[in-house]
């Protein structure tokens, strides 16, 4: 990616709107998809995507979008008050464009003093970035609704990537 578009990239709250959150559930579905190739049989149509778009996305949620030229491209949902990042997908033929790095810059200034999330253990892709990000990894543990295996990681300050560097 040229820095031209990199300069070009916008990062702001989510309006909320039908249009974005129709978009937002695309990116979550595709992404999703494009990390757990294996062990996944079949993937729900977008309808639940964007129920869950529509009753996960809300406050005390601060959801993020990383768009350019208006169009989304990757989001990221934090709980500050939890120092929690709940969701952060990045549509997958954006990957590798610093946009996820943009997002995870947000949440260290928002929650300076740490935060964790979960990434699943089929997830590959997703651990080596949050690793490359300078996250540390902890314990291994099950989703509690769907029982899947994740990884939870902490960023803490002083460790790994400086925000805003």
């Amino acid at each position: 990616m040229a820095l031209a578009d990199f300069d070009r990239l916008q990062l702001r709250p989510w309006s909320g709107s039908r249009e974005e959150r129709a978009a937002l559930a695309g990116i979550w579905r595709r992404a999703w998809c494009a990390a757990q190739r294996h062990g996944v049989e079949q993937v729900a149509p977008i309808g639940p995507w964007l129920a869950r778009v529509e009753a996960e996305f809300v406050a005390p949620a601060e959801v993020h979008i990383a768009e350019r030229g208006g169009q989304p491209l990757a989001f990221m949902v934090m709980l500050p008050d939890r120092a929690y990042v709940a969701q952060l997908y990045v549509d997958p033929h954006r990957h590798g464009q610093g946009l996820g790095r943009r997002l995870l810059d947000t949440a260290c200034r928002r929650m300076p003093a740490g935060w964790r999330l979960h990434v699943a253990t089929a997830n590959a892709m997703g651990q080596r970035f949050y690793e490359r990000y300078g996250l540390e990894r902890g314990v291994i543990d099950r989703h509690p609704a769907t029982g899947r295996e994740r990884v939870d990681f902490r960023w803490r300050p002083g460790a790994g990537r400086v925000a805003g560097a």
